[in-house]
């Protein structure tokens, strides 16, 4: 979510880079290794999304047709929590994102003017949004158990260059600022709940949607790995 169209910031960042914005678009399947233009896009969506908000749905791969609908739980969501403010919202969904005709009226009640189908290369929050995705997939998966890799600190992360971080570390570090949450005493991790210093934030219900087609196992794991937020120190 962002209070700006990212279409005219990433435009002007690809030309920046010598790359024709209506031909070229960054893809986060794209390789990045021995790549130095991959690195560099990738570094313009990571500061990108730290100027933005993300909220998530979690879906089973088997139900990809379903990602529209979920979508719309998840706005419904952010509405009824009130992190979704009111006024004029525009929703454009990436090319085989479907909306039903449901989804549709339910998007118009929240004043939400939906494009589905919509080119990746034209609006640059779709190429945010598919970053912001795979880190978060990324995320899950180490969850569940299917990637362990590690990472090299590198500099400015406050920790030794060398040192070895978990990937989804590594990935949730960069994201966790922009991910939409409410500030609540959380029973067995914040300080006394007098205490207005509490660095957790409860994402599951506000920006985590966990689709009712998910397995009690994944439902598990997409809360264990995004419910809660820690926007303490890390260092």
């Amino acid at each position: 979510m962002s209070e700006h169209d990212l279409s005219p910031i990433v435009s002007e960042q690809w030309r920046r880079l010598g790359l024709n914005p209506e031909s070229a678009e960054y893809k986060s399947s794209d390789p990045k290794e021995n790549s130095n233009l991959g690195v560099v896009q990738r570094q313009v969506m990571a500061e990108l999304l730290q100027r933005s908000k993300l909220a998530l749905t979690v879906a089973p791969v088997s139900e990809r047709l379903r990602l529209g609908e979920y979508c719309t739980d998840l706005l419904v969501q952010l509405t009824d929590t009130g992190f979704l403010q009111e006024g004029e919202h525009v929703l454009y969904l990436d090319q085989n994102i479907r909306l039903g005709i449901g989804d549709l009226e339910r998007l118009r009640d929240l004043n939400i003017s939906s494009f589905p189908g919509s080119d990746s290369k034209m609006i640059g929050g779709i190429q945010a949004a598919d970053h912001a995705a795979h880190a978060l997939g990324g995320m899950l998966l180490e969850e569940m158990g299917l990637i362990t890799k590690q990472v090299r600190a590198g500099v400015n992360s406050g920790y030794p260059p060398d040192d070895l971080l978990e990937l989804g570390f590594e990935l949730w570090a960069s994201l966790r600022y922009a991910l939409i949450g409410r500030n609540e005493h959380i029973e067995g991790l914040s300080p006394h709940p007098d205490d207005p210093a509490n660095p957790y934030f409860c994402i599951d219900g506000v920006g985590l949607h966990v689709a009712s087609a998910c397995s009690e196992t994944l439902a598990q794991q997409a809360r264990s790995r995004f419910g809660v937020n820690y926007l303490g120190c890390i260092h």
